[in-house]
């Protein structure tokens, strides 16, 4: 069965044609659609049935967290962790999942677990980085939350890639 999930932007800008396959989301991106001034799309989405709502498990969920945490991609939502849960639910029960998304950590996050993205409104990612923290005014380096204090001198961190990394297998 082939699959296609959905991220938001896919749903703002109308991406209704499967070619075939199933086109599914979360609960929690149809929110954000709703939220973010789609509310009608959002409603027609709903009760037009193009496009199926699914949840994954907490398990898969909390995969995704902690491969995400491993890869220093910190920045992603709630709804961007359950997104690619779904996908990886999905696939590890046998299928043939694309994720439809413009955003990049999601793409690159896919990526290293191994799903495949099909990139809309931008080309996509070229690989697959490690981020890694860092401090511009003392140098500290490590693993941490962009935006928050740096534990040595406690100026706010920012993030470089640290490394380019393989799938997971």
């Amino acid at each position: 069965m082939r699959v296609k999930v959905l991220d938001s932007t896919a749903l703002f800008i109308g991406f209704t044609e499967g070619g075939g396959a199933e086109l599914v989301t979360c609960r929690e991106v149809l929110e954000e659609v709703k939220y973010g001034g789609g509310r009608f799309r959002a409603a027609a989405i709903r009760g037009g049935g193009l496009v199926k709502i699914l949840e994954p498990s907490e398990d898969y969920v909390e995969r995704v967290r902690e491969t995400a945490l491993r890869a220093g991609e910190h920045d992603l939502s709630e709804t961007d962790i359950k997104l690619l849960a779904l996908a990886l639910q999905l696939f590890d029960e046998g299928a043939d999942v694309s994720i439809i998304t413009s955003d990049y950590s999601i793409q690159n996050l896919a990526e290293i677990m191994g799903l495949k993205v099909e990139p809309i409104l931008h080309r996509g990612i070229r690989k697959m980085v490690k981020w890694t923290a860092y401090c511009e005014m003392c140098g500290w380096r490590g693993e941490a939350r962009p935006g928050t204090p740096c534990p040595r001198c406690g100026a706010r961190l920012k993030r470089r890639p640290s490394e380019e990394v393989s799938r997971e297998d």
